[in-house]
């Protein structure tokens, strides 16, 4: 990415096709990306986030992350420093874009390099404002870091259509189906089946990402028909797959 530096920050436009990846990497500071089109799917040691369009994500500075790419994605990156950002957490995050924070993104990225350096700064102030009152879009899932329920997760994440029970997955792992069930929430703060339902809806928003139909994501994600599918993800977004797709 071709990256201009504004006021000390530097802003970059997203290109990425479908299928691109981006192996883990660290940035010495913090980096804001938002999606205008496609989805962006980070990956870090305890947690998966998927950003789509729509969305602004948070990536704390030193923190080693990927990225895989889903459909045609466009969209504006921002590194900056922690200066004036004090209220970003210190993990991955996704937030609902208003429509001043994606005005604020197409600003800084028109943003003519001989232009004043303190009315960047201001935007840039604007954007810190917003995001403290911007809406938290559930795109994350942490990810556990004990070696036999990261088999688990690695498991479901090849393949979320898999619907085992309990006592089959403690046997695969090699734990004790109440080890499995105490240390997988211990980690995680959900249960077996709510952390693979929030899984597939992931996948989902990534799949509606790369062009693919309702009825398709339905059969992919072994759900009864399209209308539980619809459910699920009504439920978990709070608003349907159609809704998502004409926004």
């Amino acid at each position: 990415m071709e990256r201009v530096i504004i006021a000390g920050l530097s802003v970059a436009a997203l290109r990425r096709g479908v299928g691109d990846y981006t192996a883990r990497h660290v940035h010495s500071v913090g980096q804001l990306a938002w999606a205008s089109e496609g989805a962006l799917e980070l990956e870090a040691d305890d947690r998966r986030v998927l950003l789509p369009a729509g969305c602004v994500g948070w990536i704390p500075p030193g923190m080693p992350h990927g990225a895989r790419y889903h459909g045609e994605l466009r969209g504006w990156s921002l590194q900056l420093g922690l200066d004036g950002m004090a209220a970003l957490p210190p993990e991955l995050g996704v937030w609902r874009a208003s429509p001043l924070l994606q005005g604020v993104f197409l600003r800084l990225g028109a943003w003519p390099t001989s232009a004043d350096d303190e009315a960047a700064r201001r935007l840039v102030a604007v954007l810190a404002d917003e995001l403290t009152w911007a809406e938290p879009y559930p795109a994350s899932l942490a990810w556990p870091a004990h070696p036999a329920l990261r088999k688990l997760a690695e498991a479901l994440l090849g393949d979320p259509s898999r619907d085992w029970d309990l006592q089959r997955w403690a046997d695969h792992i090699g734990m004790s189906r109440r080890s499995l069930i105490r240390h997988f929430r211990a980690e995680t703060g959900m249960g077996v089946a709510e952390w693979r339902e929030r899984l597939r809806m992931l996948r989902a928003r990534a799949l509606l990402a790369e062009g693919r139909s309702v009825s398709y994501c339905a059969a992919e994600l072994a759900y009864a028909s399209s209308s539980a599918f619809i459910v699920a993800f009504r439920r978990c977004f709070g608003e349907t797959p159609g809704r998502y797709l004409s926004a």
